[in-house]
């Protein structure tokens, strides 16, 4: 391999090459492009779970007894302490995509479909809907509070009979 070969961006493909050959050189890159992309899809995870020691440890599980190599196949891929939902590099992601989210379109406030008439019945309709939400809340609530009485009464009532029991005189 010359120098000025390998000196060059492995994206530009050589000039002059042939049909044949620069449909090999593409190929090629485009398998580079996709084992890249894998190899950067497990990377916060520390790499691919069977890479490595893990997989030849996890046929030899198989092996000595079926359900040793089950859960060394589980503890490969689901209870590694990268993939634990505490993990930065876990959960970074997903927060941020909802804080965009959260940011981009409020919840209360619908976007526009641009037809005027539309936009008013959505509106009026999304009212009457949180109306409705605050009236079955405070329903809600007062179906606790009337729970929380005859659960009050019933225990008044089962202590005051323990009460008279404990009075009587006993036989």
């Amino acid at each position: 391999m010359s120098a000025a070969s390998s000196a060059m961006p492995l994206d530009e493909m050589p000039a002059g090459l042939p049909p044949d050959l620069a449909w090999r050189w593409h190929k090629q890159r485009r398998k580079a492009a996709r084992r890249e992309a894998r190899a950067a899809r497990w990377a916060p995870w520390g790499g691919h779970p069977l890479r490595g020691w893990r997989l030849p440890v996890m046929i030899l599980g198989f092996i000595a007894w079926w359900p040793i190599g089950l859960a060394l196949l589980a503890l490969f891929f689901f209870w590694r302490p990268a993939m634990a939902c505490s993990s930065a590099n876990w959960t970074a992601p997903w927060k941020a995509r909802m804080r965009e989210a959260m940011e981009q379109r409020p919840w209360s406030a619908p976007a526009s479909t641009g037809n005027v008439a539309f936009d008013e019945y959505r509106a009026n309709v999304l009212a009457r809907l949180e109306e409705e939400r605050r009236q079955l809340d405070a329903q809600a609530a007062e179906f606790g509070d009337f729970v929380k009485q005859l659960r009050r009464a019933k225990d008044q009532e089962e202590f005051e009979r323990f009460m008279q029991s404990r009075e009587r005189p006993r036989a």
